[in-house]
């Protein structure tokens, strides 16, 4: 019997095969995979990393998380180590079990483009000071990155019996 519940996974949506572009940052036309019922706790950093490779087969790629409700400029975070790792989970389990991941394939400089996004525009809380029309493509960004247009192709992951995933 299995020992994990569904409270202890997380059901993540990885969001693939594009690329990031600046002012604003945006993630276009994403195929997107559904993760759900693994214990990603039972892995280690470079194992999650590894599972992440094999399932968008790809093993030159930059992994980023972004926490819910937020914009991507405001809440994307890149997976450097294993301290990013348990954020990343802490971060799951306080957002309902629910996380969004990005795959970077081009190894852009995405956080380098946050870093002037927020300097262009002046405050880092997810709303510009300019003027409603920057307000306007914020929204727009962020609607971009939550919801799920009704064709996009989502393709549900399950648990499998690989002893190297646990």
């Amino acid at each position: 019997m299995d020992s994990t519940s569904k409270e202890e996974c997380l059901t993540i949506e990885v969001n693939h095969t594009c690329s990031f572009v600046p002012k604003p940052i945006v993630y276009f036309n994403p195929v997107k995979l559904v993760v759900s019922n693994v214990d990603f706790r039972s892995m280690t950093f470079s194992e999650f990393i590894s599972y992440v490779k094999k399932l968008v087969n790809d093993g030159r790629i930059t992994v980023y998380y972004c926490v819910l409700q937020r914009l991507l400029r405001d809440g994307l975070r890149e997976f450097e180590d294993k301290n990013d790792y348990v954020c990343f989970l802490d971060a799951g389990y306080e957002n309902g079990g629910r996380m969004n991941m990005y795959i970077d394939h081009s190894q852009v400089l995405v956080m380098e483009w946050i870093v002037e996004e927020i300097a262009d525009n002046g405050c880092s809380d997810g709303h510009t000071d300019d003027d409603d029309d920057d307000d306007i493509d914020s929204e727009l960004s962020y609607n971009e990155f939550v919801e799920r247009e009704p064709d996009d192709e989502v393709i549900q992951i399950q648990p499998s019996d690989d002893p190297f995933l646990g």
